[in-house]
């Protein structure tokens, strides 16, 4: 009897050792990493009955920070961060050079046409040419005055640059244009296909399209074509 008796109270010990060991299990602190702005600080953070507890030391220098301690408090001071540089903004065109560059391409688009219609219809040795031309000429050449004068940014100054290359092209084009025709026979006309192919027109169409799609986003961009 009495052997039975020790080895129940054996066993009701053995029980209560298990029992007070998975609790103490149960209740250990939990160590985790502590991660500040992509920074890891290694078991910084402690967790106990379900409440956080942060190394105050750890996590300090993690922020290049200072702690003092005082009577009934703790200071922490983290030290102010640079504002962030905010992008450059985009080389805008100015909206009085935006509506003066829209005038002088179309009216560099009016000057266009006319030259490729003298290609395709015109008859040599007639006197109507050069006056003709001229007079498109003029317009296109007094609307580039206000669109320089419209410029006042750095972005227009860019800009009108590609303006006055696709003028430049233009004049090339009304100038070889002019003494193609003149050095026809007066019964010769000019071949109606001869535009169709001309690297001329090409490079001039290429940049004119350019220029109006700049112009209506109000940002300068450079292009080829207009070089």
């Amino acid at each position: 009897m009495k052997t039975r008796s020790w080895f129940r109270l054996l066993n009701v010990l053995g029980f209560s050792l298990m029992l007070a060991a998975v609790a103490a299990a149960q209740n250990s602190p939990s160590k985790k990493n502590l991660v500040v702005n992509g920074h890891t600080v290694d078991a910084a953070v402690i967790q106990i009955e379900g409440h956080s507890y942060v190394d105050l030391d750890a996590f300090a220098r993690t922020m290049n920070a200072t702690v003092s301690f005082e009577p009934g408090r703790v200071l922490l001071t983290v030290p102010a961060t640079a504002p962030a540089a905010q992008s450059a903004p985009a080389p805008g065109l100015s909206k009085e050079f935006v509506q003066a560059g829209i005038a002088q391409v179309a009216a560099m688009q009016e000057w266009k046409g006319a030259i490729a219609s003298a290609n395709r219809f015109g008859l040599a040795g007639g006197t109507w040419l050069a006056p003709w031309l001229q007079d498109y000429r003029s317009r296109a050449e007094a609307s580039m005055n206000q669109a320089s004068a419209a410029a006042s940014s750095g972005a227009d100054q860019k800009a009108l640059q590609l303006l006055k290359n696709e003028f430049a092209y233009l004049g090339e084009w009304d100038s070889s244009t002019q003494a193609t025709i003149h050095s026809l026979n007066a019964e010769q006309a000019v071949n109606p296909a001869a535009t169709q192919d001309d690297p001329q027109l090409t490079k001039i169409s290429a940049c004119g399209a350019f220029l109006t799609g700049m112009l209506v986003s109000g940002e300068f961009k450079g292009s080829v074509s207009c070089h």
